[in-house]
């Protein structure tokens, strides 16, 4: 295999393990207006830079990536009028197998409110 072509190989193996890694939660909202419920949905997109995108019925509302340096991020936008604020965490947790092999890995809390008030919270 060329050089050329083993480049693009192992780019595309990289983009398929990448596209496999999305995950997504859900929560219902009832706003206060006596309207139908809102399905929120927080998905984790798999990318290298950690981003999270919070839809309310299938509308984007918030597309939000962690900073490279820092453990917090926090993004508004609106929907139907109403101030959504999306925010979350990063923990990074290290551990040493019997071999000496360090292994890091990250876990995510994103917190959603509407006009203020918590509506819910998503474990990644």
């Amino acid at each position: 295999m060329s050089g050329l072509n083993y480049i693009k190989f192992t780019i595309l193996l990289f983009a398929i393990a990448i596209a496999g890694c999305s995950s997504s939660q859900s929560t219902m909202y009832k706003p206060g207006d006596g309207g139908t419920g809102w399905k929120i949905n927080v998905t984790k997109k798999a990318s290298l830079g950690d981003e999270f995108v919070c839809t309310i019925n299938d509308s984007v509302v918030i597309s939000e990536s962690f900073p490279l340096f820092g453990d917090n991020m926090e993004k508004s936008g609106r929907y139907r009028g109403k101030k959504v604020m999306m925010n979350g965490f990063r923990k990074t947790n290290t551990s040493t197998d019997s071999n000496g092999k360090i292994t890091t890995s990250d876990t995510f809390q994103i917190r959603v409110f509407i006009e203020d008030a918590f509506v819910d919270k998503f474990d990644f």
